[in-house]
């Protein structure tokens, strides 16, 4: 038997892959003290083991290829809608920050490979573990081997980036526990919501942005909720259709949820202690899952779902509650909560689709189809003002500046290029687990002999940088008066893109700004640090 297993190992590449991956899992999942987990790191430390351990454990360029592909597209999908978002006015003094930081980050690391004497690639590997960007990483290989750099060169970026990789995390949970020491966090209970319908009588005092009436369909579309009878100044109560105008001095009664009704209440006027005629049990409330593609990619005031006696009333996407306006897109794979009148829930369903089967076979003509347009733009020739040469996007620039573009159009015609938020996460893991696991393996073979040479100097060297840059960071925020602890907090995450912080500060802080904070300044910080990882090569 261990013979047959020693034979799998040295001679099948796909079965080292996932004993690799099993182990660098198992590893990832151990608890460290804060409850922190290296996740899906571990890999990459495993794989550094076992390539250390012997050169025959190796593994074909192209898992770390598939990939590295696969990762930095879904990334790349994934921030494209919060990428434009981010430059707006809300998340400008969060992103300039975040921005600021980087660049200093960035000036501390160039200090030190002009005046080391340090090979570049090593440097640029330590910039990549100290900001945890394992994109930035991929994107640093890849263009070392398209310039033509040594192998050697290629482990050295590796190295660095798993010497950096643990030491940047400590630090970043050290400066956490400090801030949410000193501002200790206030946890408010959740609050229930009800299940079913409510209604409210809204007595109409104010006219639409544009000065006129509002017709009934621009209300349900703006607030989410559903109008069925008015009462005119003279007592006369009608039924009221999408194109009813809201006249001044009459009443109306919206259904909806405990959230959106307050937002009609407001919009209108104000809520009335008179009450109109309602059954709430011609009402029902359900849950959809978005799988019909012809409601993707759209507004939601665009879905004319007043048409259908529909609104919704809440939005979920991932893991996350996100509000409802009439500009909101919705994506394939959301879950929405609609108020509907129950002789019209069958078409509401039929509408939306609420098929788990569509979500798992998504558009993969549009998702290769971006893969391949994007592979074809990593091999286009940029030039940069100061260098001899042009750069090149690569294999990870490329997929990644495509999907940020195709991402945030959401559909062309008939190809929607957004998927579904499970799928994207699963190809995303996917790719990551392979990249890892091959490049850890690859590097592995010359960690000690890199670790005798350069370890203390990578040491201080991760921890500089990440001090330059969280602090740096802190700075920016108290100039532009962003004080709040969830705030602050949210942002060190996003500028770490690192999800396990976030999650540690969630037992410490509201979660609320928090998550808003790092959903702002997120899908900036992920592409601005792939760009200065590969500028870093070309110093």
């Amino acid at each position: 038997m261990l013979d047959l297993l020693h034979d799998w190992l040295f001679t099948l590449p796909i079965v080292r892959l996932f004993v690799i991956i099993a182990v660098g899992y198992l590893l990832g999942e151990v608890r460290l003290p804060g409850g922190f987990r290296l996740g899906v790191a571990g890999v990459l430390f495993v794989g550094l083991a076992c390539g250390a351990l012997s050169p025959s454990l190796g593994l074909p360029g192209e898992f770390q290829t598939l990939g590295l592909v696969l990762f930095v597209y879904c990334i790349g999908l994934q921030a494209a809608p919060g990428f434009l978002k981010s430059f707006q006015r809300d998340g400008l003094k969060l992103n300039g920050a975040v921005v600021v930081a980087l660049v200093v980050s960035f000036a501390v690391v160039a200090l030190c490979a002009r005046w080391s004497g340090r090979p570049v690639g090593m440097v640029a590997g330590a910039f990549c573990g100290a900001l945890t960007t394992t994109p930035g990483l991929g994107a640093v290989t890849e263009t070392l081997a398209g310039n033509g750099n040594s192998p050697g060169d290629m482990d050295l970026a590796v190295v660095g980036y798993g010497v950096s990789y643990p030491i940047a995390i400590l630090v970043v949970l050290i400066l956490a526990g400090i801030l949410s020491r000193r501002s200790p966090a206030t946890h408010k209970s959740a609050t229930v919501l009800p299940s079913g319908p409510a209604s409210l009588t809204i007595v109409v005092e104010r006219l639409s942005p544009q000065g006129v009436s509002w017709l009934a369909h621009e209300l349900e579309e703006t607030a989410g909720v559903l109008l069925t009878h008015r009462r005119l100044p003279d007592e006369v109560v009608q039924p009221i259709t999408e194109v009813t105008p809201l006249t001044l001095g009459s009443s109306v009664l919206a259904v909806g949820s405990a959230e959106s009704l307050p937002v009609a209440a407001a919009l209108l006027g104000q809520a009335s202690t008179a009450s109109l005629p309602t059954d709430l049990a011609r009402f029902e409330v359900h849950r959809y899952f978005v799988s019909n593609r012809g409601t993707t990619g759209r507004r939601v005031a665009d879905l004319g779902l007043s048409r259908l006696g529909a609104a919704i009333v809440r939005l979920r996407r991932g893991d996350v509650d996100l509000p409802v306006h009439p500009d909101t897109l919705l994506q394939m794979g959301d879950r929405v909560r609609v108020v509907s009148l129950r002789e019209k829930e069958p078409a509401v369903r039929a509408f939306f689709g609420n098929s788990l089967t569509v979500l798992t076979e998504t558009g993969y003509f549009s998702f290769a189809l971006g893969i391949i347009l994007g592979l074809m733009l990593g091999q286009i020739p940029v030039p940069v003002p100061g260098l001899s040469q042009p750069i090149k996007l690569g294999i990870a620039g490329g997929p990644l500046v495509a999907a940020l573009w195709l991402g945030a159009r959401g559909r062309s015609g008939p190809f929607v290029w957004t998927i579904p938020n499970e799928v994207n996460l699963a190809l995303r893991h996917l790719g990551i687990l392979l990249f890892l696991a091959a490049v850890g393996v690859k590097a592995g073979q010359s960690l000690p002999e890199h670790l005798r040479h350069f370890g203390t100097g990578m040491i201080l060297w991760s921890t500089a940088f990440v001090l330059a840059a969280q602090l740096t960071l802190l700075a920016c925020l108290a100039i532009f008066r962003q004080r709040v602890q969830p705030v602050i907090l949210g942002t060190m995450a996003a500028l770490q893109t690192q999800p396990a912080l976030l999650s540690f500060a969630a037992t410490r802080t509201d979660s609320g700004p928090l998550n808003t904070a790092y959903a702002t300044a997120y899908p900036l910080a992920v592409v601005l640090k792939i760009i200065l990882a590969q500028l870093i090569l070309a110093m």
